[in-house]
């Protein structure tokens, strides 16, 4: 696909195509330069540069060359601002992986970020404006299947996840990792935690409550797995956020599986194959398979 088609869309101002070999040789060894080049040549990056009301956000579409009738994935980032932003290793690392995989990838740097317009609201009316824009450019690539959209979001990108699932009804799967999930709870368990929540969204409890997905559980879909990963070491979010969580999402019988990895890090950094592997195992599941979805019923013997 060429990008003439994405330019008719008339939420984009601008794209381009990226060439990011030279990540690649920044690693030291070969095998891993010549398997990541190699992904590199099957998959297109670009930059997007679209509209999201009166704002100018920067986003990223990664494909791969060969396919068609593609699910999808919002890949959503963590941190906030200009920390945690989509970088060109991300993109080669994650966003190229799926989409090597079959999957037509999208995400957002959010607002103000990357020379965007606006202001990070981590979960604000922009932020999460930014985040639905893209399912409308989705509808200008030719290669994506918009009935098949899945999301998935580490760390504040799980926590924009939850929100999105409260918020559309076009979403088939969930990946959330090492998100919180009281915002409350986090701003008495890390340091400085509270000072930085009224500097992006401000004071309010309200604001705290829209970014606590354990107190509107109800309010999630019933009938979109959920898969959650978190590690044990993780000193940003600690893992509870995750089990506590799980633990309302099954007294809600809503579908998920919960994956703790034991002594890892904020970005599972220990078991990074491992969790790569399982998020794309869970995409496959119910994105390419077309599984059914488990049965949450007391059954069997």
């Amino acid at each position: 696909m060429n990008t003439k088609t994405l330019k008719n869309c008339p939420s984009i101002i601008n794209i381009e195509e990226l060439d990011l070999k030279d990540v690649v040789k920044k690693k030291t060894d070969k095998k891993i330069q010549k398997s990541i080049s190699e992904r590199l040549d099957r998959v297109k990056i670009h930059r997007i540069l679209y509209k999201v009301g009166k704002l100018k956000v920067v986003g990223f579409i990664v494909f791969p060359k060969k396919g068609k009738d593609l699910p999808c994935v919002l890949h959503l980032r963590g941190g906030s601002r200009d920390f945690g932003q989509i970088t060109e290793e991300k993109l080669v690392y994650m966003h190229s992986f799926l989409a090597d995989n079959g999957y037509v990838v999208i995400s957002t740097q959010y607002p103000g970020v990357d020379g965007g317009d606006g202001k990070d609201d981590w979960g604000g009316s922009d932020s999460m404006a930014s985040i639905k824009k893209l399912k409308d450019i989705l509808n200008w690539i030719p290669k994506a299947d918009t009935k098949r959209i899945g999301v998935m979001g580490h760390s504040r990108g799980g926590s924009m996840a939850y929100m999105l699932l409260r918020e559309v009804k076009w979403l088939k799967v969930a990946v959330i990792g090492g998100a919180s999930t009281d915002e409350f709870k986090a701003a008495k368990e890390r340091k400085g935690w509270r000072e930085h929540q009224i500097n992006v969204y401000g004071k309010s409890k309200a604001e705290q409550l829209k970014r606590s997905p354990i107190k509107w559980v109800d309010d999630l879909p019933k009938k979109v797995p959920m898969l959650i990963c978190h590690g044990t070491s993780d000193w940003r979010v600690l893992a509870d956020h995750s089990i506590l969580i799980s633990k309302e999402l099954y007294d809600h019988k809503i579908p998920h599986r919960l994956i703790i990895y034991e002594g890892a890090d904020h970005g599972i950094t220990e078991f990074w194959r491992h969790y790569r592997r399982e998020v794309l195992d869970w995409f496959d599941k119910y994105l390419v398979k077309d599984s059914k979805l488990p049965n949450m019923k007391l059954h069997g013997f």
